[in-house]
């Protein structure tokens, strides 16, 4: 697995655990005392995806995301399966679960962030730099949108070392 990748999905995976605890209002209409996660499932999978358990991971989000409760869990969900899908390097299905998450919330700048990595890793560099900068409108410092800039600029705009070693110890030998 490609370290920067990884490391851009574990930012990525943080969702799943903050979309997963209910607001205080969600508490309120349901007037009952909640211990732990609401959905099992989709907390397990997120941790599961954090540890890099991609396979797990997506297996125990598509299980959270059959019996998701409200509109919250059902976007983190899918976030976390499109986030997931890029991990296992099944881009096209990656896109189709951040296109459903975006269709449901075009406010969703998780899912933006999750699809322009796809983009990025399927080298579709125009659709990537658009759903980035969407996110970046939504949520300007997001550290996620910022980690998948750079990965693409270091596809488009590459950096080329400019050093030259001189290691020469005296005069040039080729002039004796």
């Amino acid at each position: 697995m490609h370290s920067a990748i990884r490391i851009s999905l574990i930012v990525l995976f943080l969702i799943g655990i903050a979309t997963l605890t209910p607001s205080r209002a969600e508490v309120s209409a349901r007037a009952k005392t909640v211990i732990g996660p609401t959905n099992p499932n989709l907390a397990d999978g997120a941790q599961a995806l954090l540890l890099g358990k991609a396979e797990e991971g997506v297996r125990l989000t598509r299980l959270g995301l059959a019996v998701a409760q409200g509109r919250r869990e059902r976007q983190a969900a899918l976030s976390n399966l499109c986030a997931g899908y890029v991990l296992l390097e099944q881009f096209d299905t990656a896109l189709t679960y951040c296109d459903i998450a975006l269709d449901e919330n075009e406010r969703n700048w998780r899912a933006y962030s999750n699809r322009a990595l796809a983009y990025v890793k399927l080298k579709r560099f125009e659709e990537a730099e658009a759903d980035i900068a969407r996110g970046q409108e939504l949520k300007p410092n997001a550290w996620s949108l910022h980690v998948v800039k750079g990965m693409l600029l270091d596809e488009t705009q590459p950096v080329a070392p400019n050093i030259v070693i001189d290691d020469r110890q005296g005069p040039d030998r080729d002039e004796t």
